[in-house]
């Protein structure tokens, strides 16, 4: 089963629920800045559960003039983008497209119906509409913070960066030396290196910018740590995407974005800096004894039972699961 056709009381009933069930994050946006007293509680409700709440709004800026229900947030970031015309709400698991405002959830007086797509029904449909939500958070404008909302600027300094990200050689960079906050490529050029983070520390998504501008690939990461997408840029312009599908054998992905994708579910479940994990590096440096749970986290993101047999590197972790996978 695939995405779900919403009623309109469907629709008001699954925003509900989308709000009230989340633990990790709430990612709303609406062109409206106008919401239901019904939505602003629950909100206030996830904020005490220390859920991570984004709300993007549209049309005019100044819509946010003269609310006030939002200043005593502390999970709260709220953002604005001029070019926003969607309604799409979501949580870590599920998400709502829907034309119900969030400031008309009275199925009686607003007809207006959804669809439903889960994580677990249709990941690739709920991927690319978190990916699409990503782009238009990146590039908007940054209205209000709560205080404990995590800002990005305090977390993607990139001598920190530089020390955490993984898979370097990959990226053709040899030396982890900055040079004025750069690293230096084989060609002798600089590229500022970009990392950002789940909640949990897992990686969201990877990659180097050039004169401020994302350059070649960049590496996109789903919550439970593996490869969703590559997306290849040429000095800002976006040039291809590799989706990786682990559910076709007819499409094999590289053997690399496995890799990546078995050392980010390290970093997530174990905490570890997998700044120099790389194939030939041996499972228990990274997991100890607890080796079966990275194991187990592995066959349930794709889905297949018993695929290891004793493997003693990542590579022959990488090499099982391809086989299984794809023959």
């Amino acid at each position: 089963m695939a995405a779900e056709f919403l009623s309109p009381v469907g629709t008001s009933y699954q925003i509900d629920r989308l709000i009230s069930e989340a633990h990790n994050e709430i990612v709303f946006l609406s062109p409206s800045l106008k919401l239901h007293e019904s939505v602003i509680l629950k909100y206030q409700q996830a904020d005490q559960r220390n859920v991570r709440i984004t709300l993007l709004y549209g049309h005019e800026r100044s819509q946010i003039r003269g609310q006030k229900w939002y200043r005593d947030f502390r999970n709260l970031r709220i953002l604005y983008h001029d070019k926003l015309n969607s309604n799409i709400y979501r949580n870590e698991k599920e998400m709502i497209l829907t034309s119900m405002g969030l400031a008309d959830l009275n199925p009686a007086v607003y007809n207006d119906m959804g669809v439903l797509i889960t994580k677990i029904r249709d990941r690739k449909a709920f991927e690319d509409g978190v990916y699409e939500q990503e782009l238009l958070i990146e590039h908007a404008e940054e209205v209000f913070s709560g205080k404990n909302y995590e800002r990005l600027d305090e977390t993607t300094r990139p001598e920190e960066i530089i020390s955490e990200m993984p898979y370097l050689t990959y990226f053709g960079i040899e030396d982890r030396t900055l040079v004025s906050g750069k690293v230096r490529a084989p060609s002798g050029k600089l590229y500022v290196p970009e990392m950002e983070f789940y909640s949990d520390g897992t990686i969201k998504y990877q990659g180097f910018k050039k004169t401020r501008q994302r350059h070649g690939e960049w590496i996109f990461y789903t919550y439970e740590g593996f490869v969703r997408e590559v997306v290849i840029y040429e000095n800002g312009s976006y040039l291809d995407k590799i989706y990786c599908d682990y559910e076709n054998p007819a499409r094999p992905i590289s053997k690399y974005y496995l890799l990546f994708g078995l050392g980010n579910s390290v970093k997530k479940l174990y905490g570890k800096n997998i700044s120099e994990l790389y194939f030939e590096s041996p499972i228990e440096a990274y997991t100890g004894f607890e080796k079966t749970k990275l194991f187990y986290h592995t066959e349930r993101f794709l889905q297949r039972r018993n695929i290891f047999d004793n493997p003693v590197t990542f590579k022959d972790m990488v090499n099982q699961a391809y086989s299984v996978l794809y023959g």
